[in-house]
């Protein structure tokens, strides 16, 4: 590895990586600091970018940066155009087809005297879809150093994932954490998520979370520390199994995560997912008359927040599990409104089987009517609770499912027992 590769024109390290596409891609030019106050403002502004926060003031070379983070296109795009960017213009050429994806421009990149500029240019040109293939590792071993080779072997990590081959793509991104750590400890955090959630083996996964959550520290870059709690939580939450403590710990990280500068406008996606699991957390948790109540009542809300982002049409995956978990807590919370709770569930099963028909996913509708079955014997409405659990018992027998099929008519066997008690009384 060639590690004396500092190019006079580009300000190191670079915050390549860590905010979002594109200005994730962008590269920063070395700014004009003739006078002292010049050389302050630029090393406060790219101190606060390698942490992932925006800087108070800008210097006038990166100001095109502050428009791509900001959305604004157009206006980064101008500062380019009008900027000088010296000695070697080929790397506003670069950040002009990050941002525009001109083919004149990535030529003019990737005809730049620097070859770390020409390797970032066709790393860059594969990100946009203009080229197919990339830079082999040899040569971008031989041309960056540090968080710009980090950079690239997520880019190399990516293009594996495209050709299905997960262990190259593991090594990519363990080679580029490796590089980045030491000088933009936020992107090696990153790759490092990007890692864990390829891993098979959870100890590792749980691991590499942890990891990348020391590594990101307090880094203001925003949703970073949500989803590196939400993403550490999923993997104690999948493999707590039902103990106690473990559930516990999930829920602990999943409300921190939704403490982490996070809410339902600033990151709809992400908040909605960790309410729904800490909801289904929350259900998961074994049963305690204590406690029973409470926590049911905590889940509802969690789902009913979810619900309020997840779409039936937009989100219809999401809205149909957050919708069957929360009917399920619905039928089974204690509450002096139980009738009110059971009639809820009733008409949310009703609800889900618009998005879940029988030809579509027979099982999948075979236990929704179960669990309607069950909420409407809980009500004594046992004419069409027969008629429910009688259709799902025979979906569930016929298409594999022995065990809930028979829990089915055990139930209907109870329903029929107590119908015959209430006749002879």
């Amino acid at each position: 590895m060639n590690l004396l590769l500092s190019v006079p024109m580009l300000v190191r390290p670079q915050p390549i990586g860590i905010y979002p596409f594109p200005a994730g891609l962008l590269l920063l030019p070395e700014p004009d600091t003739q006078t002292d106050a010049d050389r302050a403002i630029a090393r406060e502004a790219h101190e606060a970018l390698m942490r992932g926060a925006l800087p108070e003031i800008w210097p006038d070379a990166w100001r095109f940066f502050a428009a791509a983070l900001q959305g604004d296109r157009e206006e980064a795009m101008a500062l380019l155009t009008t900027q000088d960017v010296a000695p070697d213009t080929a790397v506003a050429a670069y950040n002009r087809f990050v941002l525009a994806g001109d083919a004149g421009d990535l030529a003019a990149a990737l005809g730049a005297t620097a070859p770390s500029v020409r390797i970032m240019s066709r790393c860059a040109a594969f990100v946009q879809g203009a080229v197919s293939e990339l830079p082999s590792p040899e040569e971008i071993d031989n041309a960056l150093d540090a968080e710009l080779a980090g950079q690239a072997m997520a880019v190399q990590a990516a293009w594996y994932l495209e050709h299905h081959a997960i262990a190259e793509a593991l090594t990519a991104l363990t080679q580029g954490t490796i590089l980045a750590r030491d000088v933009s400890p936020v992107l090696a955090a990153q790759l490092l998520a990007q890692r864990a959630g390829l891993e098979d083996s959870a100890a590792t996964a749980e691991s590499l979370w942890q990891e990348a959550l020391q590594l990101a520290g307090d880094s203001p870059l925003p949703g970073l520390r949500a989803e590196l709690l939400c993403g550490r939580a999923m993997v104690v939450h999948q493999e707590s199994e039902s103990l106690r403590h473990r559930l516990v710990e999930a829920i602990q990280l999943y409300q921190e995560a939704l403490r982490a500068g996070i809410d339902r406008d600033s990151h709809p996606m992400m908040w909605a997912r960790i309410q729904a699991n800490l909801g289904i957390a929350y259900v998961s948790m074994p049963m305690s008359e204590a406690g029973d109540k409470l926590r049911l009542a905590v889940a509802l809300q969690a789902f009913r927040e979810a619900l309020t982002v997840y779409d039936r049409k937009a989100h219809p995956d999401e809205w149909a599990s957050t919708m069957l978990n929360m009917a399920n807590a619905m039928q089974y919370m204690p509450s002096a409104h139980q009738q009110e709770n059971l009639m809820q569930a009733v008409e949310a099963y009703e609800e889900l089987l618009t998005v879940r028909p029988r030809a579509m996913d027979p099982v999948g509708y075979a236990r929704i009517i179960a669990n309607q079955g069950t909420a409407l014997a809980h009500l004594g409405i046992f004419a069409p609770a027969v008629e429910k659990l009688t259709e799902a018992h025979k979906l569930l027998h016929w298409h594999g499912e022995p065990d809930a099929a028979q829990r089915l008519l055990d139930q209907l066997e109870a329903i029929n027992i107590q119908l015959a008690t209430a006749g002879s009384a």
